[in-house]
């Protein structure tokens, strides 16, 4: 995975990935932790799990 980060404000600029890896991340939606993540409150999450659902669910259904 390649990123571009903006050091300034600590953004992401823009990602890129091998289809491998974003296949892993959309199969992540499938699994029934998908629901479990979905259910508890940001403060009961264990590390970038809900980060990284709530990231996945608000992406444009083109990708």
């Amino acid at each position: 995975m390649k990123l571009l980060i903006d050091t300034k404000t600590q953004r992401v600029l823009f990602a890129e990935a091998s289809k491998d890896f974003i296949n892993f991340l959309f199969n992540l939606l499938q699994l029934p932790i998908g629901t479990v993540t979905r259910l508890l409150t940001k403060n009961g999450m264990v590390g970038c799990l809900g980060k990284l659902y709530e990231s996945i669910e608000n992406l444009n259904e083109t990708y």
